[in-house]
């Protein structure tokens, strides 16, 4: 099975940080940052690459708890067919999405990868959290 692994650093929009892969130094890009009304949104890089995991994860700012792992997807099952499922988080509650705070939030993470739900799915507060629940997602700081 492979990972796909998403990597945050918080309290950033953006950065580019530098990582040695054997005698190489590999520029490494987390984008996708946001600070507005609804919160801080934490810059991000996923790669299923595991030699880009492995740099990271045996860099000192990985150490320092600068950049922490996010979600964990496994896929690419050994019947070819490809099988996602989202790494427990301790408590093996699911996944807890605390970022979301309205219902807007709400349909475009499920729309995200890897879960990929349509439009159709998500047309009302209830049908979102229904959906949600059955892939195991909650939203802590959405009523």
């Amino acid at each position: 099975m492979k990972k796909r692994v998403t990597y945050e650093i918080h309290g950033q929009i953006e950065r580019n940080s530098y990582f040695r892969i054997g005698k190489a130094l590999v520029r490494i890009e987390f984008t996708g940052g946001a600070i507005n009304s609804t919160g801080v949104y934490p810059a991000q890089y996923t790669t299923d690459n595991p030699l880009f995991q492995r740099a990271i994860e045996n860099s000192e700012a990985f150490r320092n708890g600068e950049i922490k792992r996010g979600r964990v997807d496994e896929y690419g099952s050994s019947d070819g067919a490809e099988k996602r499922v989202p790494e427990p988080s301790g408590d093996d509650a699911g996944t807890a999405a605390s970022e979301v705070s309205n219902l807007q939030q709400a349909r475009a993470f499920l729309m995200a990868e890897p879960y990929g739900c349509a439009l159709s799915q998500l047309q009302n507060k209830a049908s979102v959290k229904a959906v949600a629940a059955e892939m195991g997602v909650s939203f802590p700081n959405w009523l």
